[in-house]
């Protein structure tokens, strides 16, 4: 991963992106940036399964990253619960029976 391209991305992330994912409990996490310069980020929290994601995304997420990194190939985002939360519950669950 680019660490000039990184550093820009998780100012962008910061600056712009966040406060407003917080502002509704949410979060967000740069999980990669590909040889081919697609950024991979994941939503967190509240975010992650909320029905206007979609829309949060492009408006705001994509808009953000493209404007202040040109040389982005793409941007994508995971939404929806995360393979990570499932295992935990699953964990908690198996608990809950014993």
């Amino acid at each position: 991963m680019s660490q000039l391209l990184e550093k820009d991305i998780q100012a962008v992330l910061d600056a712009d992106v966040r406060p407003l994912l917080h502002a509704h409990n949410g979060d967000i996490e740069l999980t990669g940036i590909d040889e081919d310069r697609v950024v991979r980020l994941r939503l967190l929290g509240a975010c992650a399964t909320c029905m206007g994601a979609g829309q949060t995304v492009n408006d705001i997420v994509v808009a953000s990253i493209r404007q202040a990194c040109p040389s982005v190939a793409d941007v994508r985002v995971e939404t929806g619960v995360s393979h990570e939360l499932i295992a935990e519950a699953l964990r908690f669950l198996k608990r809950e029976r014993q």
